[in-house]
């Protein structure tokens, strides 16, 4: 539109200055000095090469429909295929996901508003004014959502329903009604919870996951501990705390017998790996890679010590393995999976090989402007 705008007001100006000259009665009071010429040794130049993209397409890809469970994708990975760029807003971009594999392939374009990983499963959000809002939306948005398999070999649409928690090899999610299905790394519900069975400790008023709560955690594949600070949306200082039996779908008010009222977690599962001591970077913490289990520190580095600081990772032994890995404004961290880290680079998005840095795949990524 500016350019339109600016075209408009430049053609209004040369017809403008027509008219004047073509006005009977009208002269030229002063001659026009000459221009003096600009030349340009073109062969001085280096035309502009667009970065290449690198990527293939798997046979299983599906373009902009969700993809189709398959048994030969092996690791999913998210990629950034399109944005929004925002003005005057919390974030600078809205990103979209796409799906490629870990050889670089495509599985989708970029369709997804978001894609969640978790031990064994992927959550994928794609916009749907028919969708679901839920305690797990962002900004109050409306999503269809497919929970999968990380490496895609089975999904399953929940049409009504949207995610709580997960862990243990355990998922679940809760529907409009206020019921929850527990479901294993399988793809397959092993206990439902009705609704009703909630209103004696929270109303009817319910929205899993949401501020104040209610939440639920587990330590184990028996039982589940529900806890809120809010009673048909009112909160309350002292919480309710009752607990799930994730064996007959039963919901108590107190636990079983051999069970404490507080998770007891294991202070194993607490302690994190000591980051090697690394001239030059800051704020490392350890990131195990979910695929393939390998240790990595991930923080802020600079080989002089001197800022700009940028995201780097270093294996184990404190060895850099790659720098400057900044994913701008699209993530909060670096996608770190099977083996590859994702980087930013001359408009594409990419995949770099942890190990010795060969790029993998890149894909440039377009606007709503393009």
């Amino acid at each position: 539109m500016k350019r339109q705008i600016a075209a408009a007001l430049l053609l209004a100006f040369l017809l403008t200055g027509c008219a004047a000259q073509n006005t009977p009665g009208a002269e030229l009071t002063q001659e026009a000095d000459p221009q003096s010429a600009v030349y340009t040794d073109w062969s001085k130049l280096t035309p502009y090469a667009p970065p290449q993209e690198i990527y293939g397409f798997h046979a299983g890809y599906s373009a902009y429909d969700d993809f189709a469970p398959r048994d030969d994708y092996g690791a999913l990975l998210p990629y950034v295929g399109k944005y929004v760029p925002m003005s005057m807003y919390v974030i600078e971009a809205l990103p979209l996901y796409g799906i490629v594999t870990a050889k670089g392939e495509l599985v989708t374009e970029p369709i997804y508003a978001e894609m969640r990983y978790f031990d064994d499963f992927m959550l994928l959000y794609r916009g749907d004014p028919e969708g679901v809002s839920g305690g797990d939306s962002y900004a109050g948005g409306r999503f269809s959502r497919t929970l999968a398999a990380p490496d895609g070999s089975w999904t399953r649409e929940l049409t009504d329903s949207y995610y709580v928690a997960s862990g243990k090899g355990m998922l679940m999610t809760a529907s409009a009604d206020n019921s929850l299905a527990l479901w294993n790394a399988q793809g397959e519900v092993v206990m439902r919870f009705d609704g009703t069975l909630f209103e004696p400790y929270l109303g009817e008023n319910i929205v899993w996951g949401d501020e104040g709560g209610p939440w639920v955690d587990w330590a184990d594949e028996r039982l589940g501990y529900v806890t809120s600070f809010q009673v048909n949306r009112e909160y309350f200082e002292q919480g309710v705390r009752f607990y799930l039996d994730f064996t007959d779908g039963s919901v108590m008010a107190e636990p079983p017998e051999g069970y404490p009222a507080e998770i007891e977690y294991d202070e194993n599962i607490l302690r994190e790996p000591v980051p090697p001591k690394i001239e030059g970077a800051h704020g490392l913490y350890p990131y195990y890679d979910p695929v393939t289990g390998e240790l990595y520190f991930c923080g802020y580095y600079s080989a002089d010590g001197e800022p700009p600081y940028h995201p780097s990772f270093f294996d184990s032994e404190g060895r850099l393995l790659l720098e400057d890995s900044s994913m701008l404004y699209f993530e909060d961290a670096n996608i770190l999976r099977a083996g590859l880290c994702s980087t930013i680079e001359d408009g594409c998005f990419c995949y770099r090989s942890v190990k010795d840095r060969s790029l993998v795949f890149r894909k440039r990524m377009e606007t709503n402007l393009d």
